[in-house]
């Protein structure tokens, strides 16, 4: 029987495997704010823009989602920037000229980075995932099904907030988007604990965004707050987190 793994003060994402041995249960994170590249690193899954009939209409979904889990969940749990509470791993699978800053609902932390000149700086303010693993009944392996789970994010989240050097952003900044369906391929010591190659499919995210212009060279700091009052999966959550980014001058990619 897979344990269930609850929220704690040193985990910066909650998830939950209820049913089944070994990868056969369902993977549920709700994760705030992960630095992720917007091009996935090569051997992850690619994001596919169809979906299996969300509601019986058409509807637009972005990549910004599936390319942050695509990132995020293939990183090693011992150096995964999900995990991270310093800064130290910020780098960690970082590619191109965008990257993602990465939260944590365990409490307020503060994370020291390194970042080249011209990068532009993605992040989720809130966000959830929600996917299917093998062995999963069928009705619960539909991407209708799992466009369910995450779909109270949108409506609970409150009080989302971002500053940087002390300047608020306008609310306008912090975009809401519901991921395009993506798959994920779990690696060797991955987070879940599951066997490397299990295959989270179809798999979706719901959040807000914001993207921020490369900053001056020299020191910024940018934080990042957010909370989340939804019925489960999705739960009740909160996120504060500082980073404090050298931006090195000359240094680009």
């Amino acid at each position: 029987m897979v344990p269930t793994t609850r929220p704690s003060e040193v985990l910066l994402m909650r998830t939950t495997r209820p049913h089944g041995p070994g990868p056969r249960g369902r993977l549920r994170v709700v994760l705030a704010l992960v630095l992720l590249v917007l091009v996935a690193p090569a051997g992850a899954a690619t994001a596919t823009a169809t979906d299996g009939g969300h509601h019986g209409h058409a509807a637009r979904y972005g990549t910004t989602g599936a390319r942050f889990w695509q990132w995020g969940l293939t990183q090693p749990a011992a150096t995964s920037p999900l995990f991270d509470t310093t800064g130290a791993f910020c780098d960690e699978g970082q590619r191109g000229r965008t990257w993602f800053l990465a939260g944590y609902t365990g409490g307020p932390i503060t994370r020291t980075c390194t970042v080249p000149a011209g990068t532009t700086l993605v992040f989720p303010v809130v966000n959830a995932f929600y996917g299917a693993t093998p062995g999963d009944p069928p009705e619960q392996s539909t991407v209708a099904f799992v466009r369910e789970q995450v779909a109270g994010l949108r409506a609970g989240a409150h009080d989302l907030r971002v500053t940087v050097d002390g300047t608020a952003l306008p609310a306008s900044r912090i975009r809401y988007e519901d991921s395009v369906v993506f798959s994920v391929t779990l690696p060797d010591g991955n987070v879940f604990g599951a066997p490397a190659g299990t295959v989270v499919s179809p798999t979706v995210d719901a959040g807000y965004y914001v993207t921020l212009r490369p900053l001056r060279p020299g020191t910024h700091t940018v934080r990042i707050e957010g909370a989340v009052d939804a019925a489960p999966p999705v739960g009740s959550f909160s996120v504060d987190v500082t980073y404090v980014l050298t931006v090195l001058r000359g240094h680009r990619h």
